[in-house]
C-alpha cells in the first residue's frame, strides 16, 4: 500500500463513525485473512453473509438471497450430503459447527472452504448461529515446486530436518537426504536405483500409494496434512512432479497448527464475547489513541461510547485516584515489556459520581517489530463479587465464634456440605467418635462412621427431601467399636433457597439401648397382635410335649398361613396388612377357647396354635384337632374391615399331631409347616395333616433340587424355540422355552422345576443362562438372511427381575453375545409388574432406553390395573392360552379376547395370541384385529437345529 493510499484511507476512516469503523475494520480483516462471516436465523431460515463470504463464493453481495437451499446448490455435489447432514443435525440439537467442503463458483472454479460456527442467544433471547468461512484452497494445493531445484541445494537438503527424496519415472529412488534415510529406515546406498513398490510393497493399494501414482500420472502436485499421533506432531506432506519423475518431502507444522487454532479461537471468542457477554468490551487503537467501547459501558457506567473522545486519557481520568497510578502504570509497563496480556482490578467512576469495582484485562496485538498496534480487552463489574467476599469473611468470623460455642456442647455436632463431606466437627464429636476435627473434615461420613451405609444414605436423602430427619443409627468409632446414637439431621439452605449443608446432632444412647435390650429380652409378646411371640411359643410347646410324654395325652400343632397376604401388602399397603394381622389374631383367639391352648404369632403372616390335653387315642385326637381347624377356617368367612376396605382372605392350615418318638419341637413345627404347604398346594382355604407320605414327597423334592443344581453346574439344560407368526403365516419371531432332561430320568416339566428354582434361588443363575443362550441363538439367526429379522422372546421370573443389578446383568449379556437389543423381548407376568410398581417402571425404562422390548405375558389372568398398565413401557400384550382355548365356544373367553385386542390397539401395543391350535381360533382372532400368533397350529417348541 502506497503512502498516498494510506493517507486517503486514513481520511476515509476519519469520516466514519465508530460503528462504521468497526465494520470497516472487520471487513478489511476478513479480506486480508480470506475469512468471511455468516449468521443464521433458525426462526426465519435466514442466512446472512458478509462481503468477504460472498467474494469467497464468487458472487456479488446481491447475488445471494439468504436461503440455505441456494447455499447448498453452491456446495460441490460430492460434498453436499455431508453438509446437508450437518445442517439437519444442528437444527435438531444446536451445537458447535466445524466442517470443510468445496464450493463451485459461477465461473466453474472450485474452492475449498472451512466453515465454523457456534450457537448463541441474541439480546432478545432468540437462538442464533454465527461463524466464519475461511478460504483454505491454498492450503489444499501444493504451491511449491521443486522442479527448478538444482544440485547446489543438496547441501541444504542434507541439513534439513524434513525428509526429502526423489523418484524417476520408473519409480526408482534417485536421491534421499539424511532425514529420509531415518524416515524409511534404510541407507541411501540400499535404496538408490531400487523401485519404490518393490522395496515397500505395503504401499501398493493404499491411499498414500494412490497419491504417488496420481502425481506421477497426471503431473500435478499433491499436498496434505496429517497428525502423527505416535509423535504428537502435525506434518505437511507434499508430492510434486519433476522432469525426472517426482519429489516428496514432509514439514513439521505443529507450531503453525497451534497458532492457527489460537487465532481461530481468539477471533471467535472476541466475536462471541462482544455480542453476548455481560462484560464491557473495549479496543484501544494505540497509534491513533482511539478507544472504542461496547454497548455494555452504557448499562454499567451510564456513559455513551461517544463520551470517550480523548482516547486513553478519558479512561485513566475515571479511575479512582488511589488506584490510577498503579493501574495506568501497570498497563504501560506490560505494553512496553512485551507482555502478551494485562490484568488489573480497580474502581471506576460511574455517571453520578459513585465508583464501581471492576476486573479489567486486555490482550496486546503487536507488529513484526513488537510495537503495539492495539489492545483488546474486557471489563467486568465485580462490585457484587467484592461485596460477597466481604460478607463471606464476615460470615467466617461469625462461624468461628459459633464453632467455639458449639465445642462446649456435650453432643456430637457436625456439618456436611451438599457433597456430604464434613465441613465442621466439634469437640463433642471428637469425644464420641474418636476422630479429631483434622481427621474428619473433608471426608464423607460414610468413610468414617458408617456400619450400614444404606441407612445413613436414606437418612440424608430424607433430610434433603423433607428438611430434617430424626432417628437412631449405629455408627462406628475410630477404634472400630459400634456406638448407637440418636441422630437429628437438619437441612440448611443458602440465601438462594438451595440446599447448602446438613447439620447433624448425635446423642450417645448406648446406656439407653442397653436398658431397652434388657426389656426386649423379657418380652414374650408380639407388639402388633399382642399374641405370644415365637419365643414364648417355643417355651409353651416344649412344656406341652413334655407333659404329653408324662401323662400320655395327645396334642397337636396347627400352622396357619394367610393366603395372598403379600398381594394385600403390595396393593393396599403395609398398614392395611398390619390391621389384617391384628383382626386375624382376635378371631383366632375367639375360636380357641380353652385356657390350656396357645395362639401365637410365629412371624409375618404365620400363626401357630398349640392344642394340649387331647385324647390319648390318636384318631380321636386327630378328630379333635380337625374340629378346631374347621372352626379356624370359619373365622375367615366374614370379610375384614380395613379402614373402609372390605378384604376377604383365607388360611391354609397344616396339622401335626404330637409324636412320642419325635426328637424335638423343631421337628414338630417343621411337620406342621410342611402340612400347611400341602394345604396351599391343594387349593388353599383348606386343612392338611402331616403324614409319612408327605415326608417322602419332601425327600423327593430335596433330590430334585440336588439334580437341579447339578444340571446347572454341568450345563444340563437346553432351549427349545416356538414359532411366532404374523397374520399371513410368515415367521416373525420365536419364544425361548427352557427344557430339562433330568440325569438318568425323563424330561421334567417346567411347571415342576421352575417353581423349585424360584424358591431355592437357582432361578437367578438359570435365568441368566437362558438369556445368554437365547441371545447367542439370536446372533446365529441374524447371520442368515431368512432369519435375520426374527425377534426373541425370553421369559423373566419375578425373582430374577427384582434382583439387584438386573439391568447391568442384561446389558452385559447383550455385550458379551453381540445380540441386537432391539430384537430382544422380555416377557413379564402381571404379578411381577404389580409388586413394587415404581421400581418395576424404573427397571423397565432403564432397559427400554437400551432398545430392549417388553411383553406382558398371560395378560388377563391376574389382577391388572389399567392405571399401572398405561405407565409401563410395554410393546406387546399376550393373550393367555386359557382364553384362546375356548374362544369359539365360550362367549366369556371370546369377549375377553376381543377386549384385550381393543385395549392393545388403544394403547398402541402389539397383541399376540398364544396357544392357537386350530385354524378356527386363528381366524376368529385375526377377524378381531390380532396380527401375531403362537401355538401348535404353527409349530411345537423344537430345538434350534429343527427350528
Amino acid at each position: 500500500m502506497t503512502t498516498d493510499n494510506r493517507s486517503a484511507s486514513g481520511e476515509q476512516r476519519g469520516a466514519l463513525n465508530r460503528q462504521q469503523l468497526v465494520a470497516w475494520q472487520l471487513a478489511e480483516i476478513q479480506a486480508l485473512g480470506h475469512v468471511g462471516t455468516w449468521e443464521f436465523h433458525p426462526s426465519f431460515e435466514k442466512l446472512v453473509w458478509s462481503d468477504e463470504t460472498c467474494r469467497i463464493m464468487g458472487i456479488g453481495k446481491s447475488g445471494f438471497d439468504g436461503r440455505t437451499e441456494t447455499y447448498l446448490l453452491m456446495v460441490h455435489p460430492d460434498d453436499r450430503p455431508m453438509v446437508l447432514a450437518a445442517l439437519r443435525e444442528n437444527r435438531q440439537q444446536p451445537r458447535r459447527i466445524e466442517l470443510e467442503h468445496r464450493v463451485v463458483r459461477p465461473d466453474g472454479t472450485a474452492r475449498h472452504v472451512r466453515v465454523q460456527g457456534v450457537p448463541y442467544f441474541d439480546e432478545s433471547g432468540t437462538l442464533m448461529l454465527a461463524g466464519t468461512v475461511h478460504d483454505i484452497t491454498e492450503l489444499r494445493q501444493s504451491t511449491a515446486s521443486l522442479q527448478a531445484m538444482s544440485r547446489k541445494l543438496l547441501g541444504t537438503l542434507e541439513a534439513m530436518s524434513d525428509a526429502f527424496y526423489t523418484l524417476d519415472r520408473q519409480w526408482r529412488f534417485t536421491y534421499l537426504n539424511g532425514a529420509a534415510e531415518r524416515l524409511l529406515r534404510r541407507a541411501r546406498q540400499e535404496l538408490l536405483g531400487k523401485v519404490l513398490w518393490e522395496e515397500y510393497p505395503d504401499l501398493v493399494g493404499t491411499w498414500f500409494g494412490a497419491q504417488y501414482e496420481l502425481v506421477m500420472a497426471h503431473r500435478r502436485p499433491a499436498a496434505f496434512e496429517e497428525y502423527y499421533d505416535p509423535l504428537q506432531v502435525w506434518k505437511d506432506v507434499r508430492i510434486f512432479p519433476t522432469e525426472e519423475g517426482l519429489a516428496a518431502y514432509t514439514t513439521d507444522i505443529t507450531e503453525r497448527k497451534r497458532l492457527e487454532e489460537m487465532e481461530r479461537e481468539s477471533t471467535e471468542r472476541f466475536r462471541m464475547v462482544a455480542r453476548v457477554t455481560s462484560d464491557i468490551i473495549w479496543d484501544w487503537d494505540v497509534p491513533h489513541d482511539r478507544l472504542w467501547w461496547s454497548e455494555g459501558v452504557q448499562s454499567v457506567f451510564g456513559y455513551g461510547a461517544e463520551t470517550f473522545t480523548d482516547g486513553i486519557n478519558d479512561w485513566a481520568s475515571r479511575i479512582a485516584p488511589e488506584d490510577r497510578e498503579r493501574v495506568v502504570g501497570g498497563l504501560y509497563a506490560a505494553m512496553g515489556g512485551g507482555q502478551a496480556t494485562w490484568r488489573a482490578e480497580y474502581r471506576f467512576l460511574r455517571q453520578g459520581g459513585t465508583y464501581v469495582s471492576v476486573r479489567d484485562q486486555g490482550v496486546f496485538r503487536r507488529d513484526a517489530e513488537g510495537a503495539t498496534l492495539n489492545v483488546v480487552g474486557a471489563m467486568l463489574d465485580i462490585t457484587a463479587e467484592k461485596q460477597a467476599e466481604a460478607e463471606r469473611r464476615a460470615a467466617e468470623a461469625r462461624n468461628r465464634l459459633l464453632a467455639s460455642l458449639l465445642d462446649k456442647a456435650h453432643d456430637a455436632i457436625s456439618v456436611s456440605g451438599a457433597d456430604l463431606r464434613i465441613t465442621y466437627w466439634n469437640q463433642g464429636a471428637e469425644r464420641l467418635f474418636g476422630w479429631t476435627a483434622a481427621e474428619a473434615i473433608g471426608k464423607k461420613k460414610s468413610e468414617l462412621l458408617t456400619l450400614d451405609e444404606q441407612d445413613l444414605e436414606q437418612a440424608f436423602e430424607q433430610a434433603l427431601r423433607k428438611g430434617e430427619w430424626r432417628g437412631e443409627l449405629t455408627k462406628r468409632r475410630k477404634d472400630g467399636r459400634a456406638v448407637p446414637v440418636e441422630s437429628h439431621l437438619t437441612l440448611v439452605r443458602g440465601d438462594d433457597g438451595q440446599p447448602q449443608s446438613i447439620l447433624a446432632i448425635d446423642t450417645d444412647i448406648t446406656q439407653r439401648k442397653r436398658d431397652e435390650q434388657a426389656i426386649l429380652n423379657l418380652a414374650f409378646f408380639d407388639p402388633l397382635t399382642r399374641l405370644p411371640n415365637r419365643r414364648l411359643l417355643l417355651d409353651r410347646l416344649r412344656h406341652a410335649v413334655a407333659a404329653t410324654k408324662r401323662d400320655g395325652h395327645g396334642g397337636a400343632v396347627l400352622f396357619i398361613d394367610l393366603d395372598n397376604f403379600k398381594t394385600l401388602n403390595d396393593t393396599l399397603g403395609h398398614d392395611k396388612g398390619d390391621q389384617l394381622l391384628q383382626q386375624v389374631a382376635r378371631r383366632l383367639e375367639a375360636r380357641v377357647s380353652r385356657g390350656s391352648d396357645t395362639v401365637a404369632r410365629h412371624g409375618g403372616d404365620e400363626f401357630v396354635i398349640v392344642l394340649e390335653s387331647l385324647s390319648t387315642d390318636p384318631e380321636e385326637a386327630a378328630a379333635q384337632a380337625e374340629l378346631v381347624a374347621e372352626k379356624l377356617l370359619g373365622a375367615f368367612a366374614e370379610p375384614f374391615q380395613l379402614d373402609g376396605h372390605q378384604h376377604h382372605t383365607s388360611p391354609s392350615v397344616g396339622v401335626a399331631l404330637f409324636d412320642k418318638n419325635m426328637k424335638d419341637i423343631d421337628e414338630l413345627l417343621k411337620r406342621a409347616d410342611l402340612a400347611m404347604y400341602q394345604a396351599k398346594a391343594a387349593g388353599r382355604n383348606t386343612i392338611r395333616f402331616f403324614d409319612l407320605h408327605m415326608q417322602t414327597v419332601i425327600n423327593a423334592r430335596v433330590e430334585l433340587e440336588a439334580d437341579l443344581r447339578h444340571s446347572l453346574q454341568t450345563h444340563g439344560f437346553t432351549l427349545h424355540y416356538q414359532r411366532q407368526t404374523d397374520s399371513n403365516g410368515a415367521l416373525v419371531g420365536a419364544e425361548a422355552l427352557l427344557r430339562w432332561q433330568r440325569p438318568g430320568s425323563r424330561q421334567v416339566s417346567p411347571s415342576v422345576f421352575i417353581p423349585l428354582a424360584e424358591e431355592t434361588g437357582l432361578i437367578l443363575p438359570l435365568g441368566e443362562w437362558v438369556l445368554e443362550a437365547a441371545c447367542r441363538q439370536l446372533v446365529c439367526w441374524s447371520s442368515r438372511p431368512q432369519t435375520a429379522h426374527l425377534t426373541m422372546a425370553v421369559n423373566v421370573s419375578a425373582r430374577q427381575f427384582r434382583q439387584p443389578g438386573f439391568v447391568d446383568q442384561v446389558l452385559q449379556v447383550i455385550e458379551r453375545t453381540g445380540a441386537d437389543p432391539r430384537r430382544i423381548k422380555l416377557e413379564l407376568t402381571e404379578s411381577l409388574l404389580l409388586a413394587n410398581i415404581e421400581n418395576t417402571i424404573d427397571t423397565m425404562h432403564a432397559l427400554k432406553e437400551n432398545g430392549i422390548g417388553f411383553a406382558l405375558d398371560d395378560f388377563g389372568t391376574g389382577y391388572s390395573s389399567l392405571a399401572y398398565l398405561k405407565r409401563l413401557p410395554l410393546d406387546q400384550l399376550k393373550i393367555d392360552q386359557s382364553f384362546v382355548r375356548d374362544v369359539l365356544t365360550d362367549p366369556n373367553d371370546a369377549a375377553i379376547a376381543r377386549t384385550i385386542l381393543g385395549l392393545g390397539h388403544t394403547l398402541g401395543l402389539d397383541v399376540i395370541a398364544e396357544g392357537v391350535e386350530t385354524a378356527g381360533q386363528r381366524n376368529f382372532l385375526a377377524q378381531h384385529g390380532c396380527r401375531a400368533f403362537q401355538g401348535y397350529l404353527f409349530g411345537q417348541p423344537v430345538a434350534a437345529e429343527q427350528f
